[in-house]
């Protein structure tokens, strides 16, 4: 049986696709992409969301491919432009629950291996977004800080994804 993580504050659980599916019937469903990059030193990117450690990603747009939108979303909240890691992407999907606006909503990530794109470059935030800062650090200290954050960042902070990155 296939499981698959969902985050709720700090409470994570497993998913059937069948409790997945009756819980797409009851919620708003959201589609979002999102990175884990690194650069060529292997330090890995992280910004400042709303005063917590995250990492870029957003919704996806109509007719985008996840994959375009993760690049995207990227390049608008970092300033950094970013190729996938590999020739055939295959995401890492979070799922949480948030209660925006009076509905509950169903959010689905799918997250992709990237790299940046020669010289590291400096980031430049997003700040409309509530993105303060973009730093580049090691992937122990990616860890340290994203175990501290958000329910779906603990679980890539422990994720495939960082060593393909």
């Amino acid at each position: 049986m296939k499981l698959m993580k969902l985050s709720f504050r700090r409470l994570t659980l497993c998913l059937t696709p069948r409790l997945l599916h009756r819980l797409k019937g009851r919620m708003r469903w959201v589609r979002a992409a999102g990175c884990v990059v690194s650069d060529p030193e292997g330090n890995l990117l992280l910004i400042r969301r709303n005063g917590r450690w995250d990492l870029p990603k957003g919704k996806v747009e109509a007719g985008e491919t996840l994959c375009q939108a993760a690049l995207r979303e990227t390049l608008e909240e970092t300033g950094i432009p970013v190729q996938l890691a590999g020739p055939r992407p295959s995401p890492l999907k979070t799922y949480h629950i948030y209660n925006l606006y009076g509905g509950w909503h169903l959010k689905q990530t799918s997250w992709f291996a990237a790299r940046c794109a020669g010289v590291k470059p400096l980031g430049l935030a997003q700040q409309e977004e509530g993105i303060t800062g973009v730093v580049w650090v090691s992937p122990d200290e990616w860890r340290r800080r994203l175990r501290r954050s958000y329910g779906t960042m603990r679980i890539l902070s422990r994720s495939r994804l960082v060593a393909g990155a």
